[in-house]
């Protein structure tokens, strides 16, 4: 009887505990959107390995935070990119979806484009660039090499009475 009052007591603590961390955590992200000055969004085709809390680079520098995303009526991800501060980046600025390193974490960097014209919180990137697939990457050259492979080497006019070394 003792050992099951241990048991129920241990579970309630540590559903306690549970609830508590939860909680802390969930005050943390409103404190955190509460506090946005600056939001960007943009549209990818594919955004795979993509995660909330990236980070969003200008010029290699961390500048925001992937905050959401979500799938649009066009098949297409929507991405929203969070800011501390106002950033200040033309209308044809560009953003593309790169990896750390050869097998990294993923994260959107920026590409300032040249126009006057700014980007305000809230709008759109029009000009966004996908996120590089590894094994899609593999696969054309698999492919790329089987067809080579297969092809058989063009016959050469001018050289079929040539040895390996060009005399005749």
């Amino acid at each position: 009887m003792k050992q099951s009052q241990k048991e129920i007591i241990a579970g309630i603590v540590l559903s306690i505990l549970l609830m508590s961390l939860l909680t802390f955590v969930h005050s943390r992200s409103v404190v955190q959107d509460m506090g946005e000055k600056f939001v960007l969004y943009a549209y990818f085709s594919k955004a795979d390995g993509l995660m909330n809390g990236a980070d969003v680079r200008l010029a290699g520098l961390k500048v925001g935070t992937v905050t959401h995303q979500s799938l649009n009526g066009r098949y297409a991800v929507r991405v929203r990119m969070s800011f501390d501060k106002p950033v200040e980046l033309s209308a044809d600025s560009s953003v593309a979806i790169e990896t750390d390193g050869l097998l990294g974490s993923k994260h959107i960097e920026i590409v300032p484009g040249g126009d006057e014209e700014l980007l305000a919180s809230g709008d759109d990137i029009s000009y966004t660039q996908d996120a590089l697939i590894l094994s899609e990457l593999m696969d054309k050259v698999m492919v790329y090499m089987r067809e080579k492979k297969n092809k058989p080497e063009p016959v050469c006019a001018p050289c079929e009475g040539q040895t390996e070394n060009g005399e005749e």
